[in-house]
């Protein structure tokens, strides 16, 4: 007997007997929430005290987990629904809520709204209704529907899939429960984030100086630096990678991702290996097989720097220009100028193309036009123009029109000269930023379409990408077919990068003047701009805010680039003060706050995650308010998992069981662990993007999330700007607050009302994480999912508070 026969001859006998509430709870209600529906012990809790207005009576059935609830309220099988209709779906209006169905409805109602659970199911264990008890999308409880099941019959057959998909553990899990009874699995419907309402934060006038530094910034600050002569290239290229393997200051093991290869591709940026591309490319000249080549590195790694710098600094001279003979050619193709409308082989082509009517060889006729064509010239003289060739002058102007025709087609002349050129010296073909179109399709015709023409005329190919790139092409065709050598570019270490481009700015300010409006209308004169440089870098370089930025950057130069831009632009409004400061003191250190807070905003006048550098690790972006501390949960674990264990990957399986086992479904979990990768937070080992598969580890700016900047008062006043805040009271009192400080004038008072803002944040935050935290302990999931970094955190913060408070009564009071 299976366990629906079980259930409908236990029914019979209980029904026959008039049995009372608990044998009906005992022997049918209690077997269908767990053996029916997969609920397990520790989802439920039994006859749970409900207090209100100073009376106190108990739920039967409590059903949770961290993302969502519902009340079971239990009545003897003998109570009899008589006024439910025979349909799935009835109105919740006064002539369904009638007798004893309406009674028990109003009564487990109550019970919901007393503590705040969205859903309710009144059943008899025969009848099952199922409904909304309390709504946070303004639609009236009697305009709610109901979902009927008149029979215990159609539970268990006629609608047992039905049943099962809106009430069992893993239908409730995916939201089937939410879309049914209201339309959708969000609750968060209003657009309660306080940016959308406030324009300006406290906000900041831009730097007044800027103006007068911003074309050295621009020009020594460049993530473009590549296209500035040789002599700043040299300059500005660092050659020590970044090898940091512990964080001291967070206690954090720093993991490396998974070798690409099974031997060790030769790493540029050491010391040992540092010449290996020159190497390459200068033993071409003997080899009769042509060179492959690829270079691989993180976002922001600088492998565009690392070749222009290898063309134009370390390999230059075997790239000279020579009269006296053919020499080597660099023939750079950048597909940052591509765009997805065009064809990748044309595209190819008309670049090719282009370096070929600039270059001084290949421009030439007698040099290289005439010997490319020599071949097919002979060719038309000793056969179809035999009888034109008689006449020179003729047959001259006929040869000109085959070259002139293959020289508007632009394929032909290519091929042409390049198969020339290719058999007198080495050719490289140097294909740069394939990977500016996530598009795989996009990506493995340009892969193809390189190889190819690389093939055919014989060409070295070299082609720069992402890691993540190659992971995702690796095991197609194109690959397989091509022996490429691999150089793998190490980012390089952020200081360093930042020491080299400050020395270049204040080299181009040394001696140039200007004048400013300082604060309060006066001008200020500066007699030589690079003193103002050397203050910022006195700000920047081996204190907090550089640390700041080496941490938000996380390896990648060009946003560190752009942060110490920004930084330079918006992060510092008073510098008469400054300048006026070191020529005192000699030294001057600007106000990390001001720093940072410029480096989170950007361009933006207040936070938002789409422009920040940084993403909201308090807004998980569900639409859920259980599950709006996710992100923060998932990190905080596997931060955890770090500092206990060291250098460990933790596996997506893994973390979605975790999940599923307090109640989050497969799909949100996976949306999270995409937006941990995409902001920074965390890795995956496999170089890829994160899939079911994966392997996952925080990264150096995810340890310092959890364990510096979530007790960080600069942090938190701006993140929370664009943090949903679902509790009504809550939101009220960080609108009020926010309209308070934006009409304070008194410095140290608006500071202890911003205070008392972001005090307001964090305890509802701690009470949105703490659920998730007592979910765990109750389903006994591992200890690193049991912390709470919030908590931890919080003396930090109010340490950060009274320092802010105490330095904004030192200078205004």
């Amino acid at each position: 007997m299976n366990i629906h026969e079980d259930l409908l001859e236990n029914f019979s006998i209980l029904k026959l007997s008039n049995a009372n509430e608990a044998e009906t709870r005992k022997k049918l209600i209690d077997k269908v929430l767990e053996d029916v529906l997969g609920w397990k012990e520790a989802d439920i809790t039994y006859e749970e005290r409900v207090s209100e207005d100073g009376n106190s009576s108990f739920a039967d059935y409590i059903v949770r987990t961290a993302n969502t609830s519902f009340v079971v309220e239990a009545k003897r099988i003998g109570t009899s629904f008589l006024e439910v209709p025979k349909k799935r779906r009835v109105k919740l209006n006064s002539a369904f809520l009638r007798g004893e169905t309406g009674d028990a409805i109003r009564q487990v109602r109550n019970y919901c709204r007393s503590k705040s659970i969205p859903y309710a199911v009144v059943t008899n264990g025969d009848q099952w209704i199922v409904f909304p008890a309390t709504r946070t999308d303004g639609v009236e409880f009697s305009s709610s529907h109901a979902i009927v099941f008149d029979s215990l019959e159609q539970v268990l057959v006629e609608e047992f899939d039905f049943f099962v998909s809106i009430l069992s553990r893993n239908g409730v899990i995916e939201g089937n429960l939410d879309v049914e009874l209201i339309g959708r699995s969000e609750d968060q419907i209003e657009e309660r984030r306080l940016n959308n309402f406030h324009t300006a934060s406290n906000g900041k006038e831009p730097n007044p100086i800027y103006p007068l530094i911003e074309n050295a910034v621009l020009a020594a600050f460049s993530d473009s630096i590549v296209n500035g002569d040789s002599d700043l290239l040299e300059k500005c290229y660092v050659k020590n990678a970044d090898r940091m393997k512990f964080d001291n200051k967070i206690k954090m093991h720093l993991s490396k991702r998974e070798p690409l290869f099974d031997s060790q591709p030769k790493r540029p940026l050491r010391r040992r290996e540092a010449s290996a591309l020159e190497d390459s490319l200068k033993a071409t000249i003997e080899k009769a097989r042509p060179l492959a080549i690829l270079i691989l590195g993180t976002v922001g790694a600088g492998k565009t720097t690392f070749l222009q710098f290898t063309r134009r600094v370390t390999a230059r001279d075997f790239f000279k220009d020579r009269q006296d003979k053919v020499y080597p050619h660099w023939i750079e193709v950048d597909f940052r100028d591509f765009s997805k409308s065009d064809n990748p082989k044309d595209f190819l082509y008309r670049n090719i193309f282009s370096y070929l009517k600039k270059d001084a060889f290949f421009s030439d006729y007698n040099r290289a036009i005439r010997s490319a064509y020599k071949q097919e010239i002979d060719s038309l003289k000793n056969g179809p123009m035999f009888l034109v060739s008689q006449n020179e002058e003729k047959f001259n102007e006929k040869v000109t029109e085959k070259i002139l025709e293959d020289y508007n087609q632009i394929t032909p002349y290519v091929d042409n000269l390049l198969s020339y050129a290719s058999s007198k010296t080495s050719v490289f073909l140097v294909v740069d930023n394939v990977d500016q179109f996530e598009d795989e399709k996009i990506q493995s015709e340009i892969f193809s379409d390189a190889i190819a023409l690389s093939s055919k005329l014989r060409l070295n190919l070299i082609i720069s990408m992402r890691e993540s790139t190659y992971v995702k092409h690796r095991n197609s065709p194109i690959f397989d077919a091509f022996d490429f050598d691999p150089l793998q570019i190490e980012p390089p270490e952020i200081p360093a990068v930042l020491s080299k481009r400050f020395f270049m700015a204040k080299q181009m300010l040394e001696g140039e003047q200007g004048e400013f409006k300082a604060p309060g209308g006066a001008d200020f004169k500066v007699s030589d701009l690079s003193v103002f440089m050397e203050v910022v870098q006195s700000s920047v370089l081996g204190t907090e805010v550089g640390n700041r930025i080496d941490v938000l950057a996380n390896n990648d130069v060009r946003l560190a680039l752009r942060m110490t831009r920004e930084f330079m632009a918006r992060g510092y409004t008073d510098p008469a003060k400054a300048l006026r400061k070191f020529r005192k003191d000699g030294r001057y250190t600007m106000p990390k706050q001001e720093a940072f807070r410029s480096i989170l905003l950007g361009n933006q006048a207040v936070y938002s995650e789409k422009y920040s550098v940084i993403g909201n690790p308090f807004d998980s972006r569900l639409g859920k308010t259980h599950a709006q501390e996710l992100r923060l949960f998932v990190l905080a674990a596997l931060v955890k998992v770090n500092s206990e264990a060291g250098s460990q990957y933790v596996e997506s399986p893994s973390i979605k069981e975790k999940l599923n086992v307090i109640g989050f479904s497969e799909d949100d979990v996976s949306k999270v662990l995409e937006d941990l990768c995409e902001f920074r937070f965390l890795h995956t080992s496999s170089h890829g993007k994160p899939n079911s598969n994966s392997n996952f580890y925080p990264s150096r700016l995810g340890g310092y999330l959890v364990k510096e900047l979530i007790g960080d008062f600069t942090f938190l006043e701006n993140v929370l700007m664009d943090t949903f805040i679902a509790d009504r009271g809550v939101w009220e009192q960080l609108k009020s607050k926010t309209q308070e400080i934006q009409s304070e004038k008194d410095v140290v008072e608006r500071l202890e009302r911003r205070v008392e803002r972001v005090r307001c944040f964090y305890g509802y935050m701690i009470s949105l994480y703490q659920p998730l935290v007592s979910e765990g302990h109750l389903r006994s999931l591992d200890s690193s999912w049991l912390t709470n970094p919030l908590l931890e955190q919080r003396e930090a913060l109010e340490s950060n508070f009274k320092r802010a408070i105490d330095s904004a009564k030192r200078n205004y009071r």
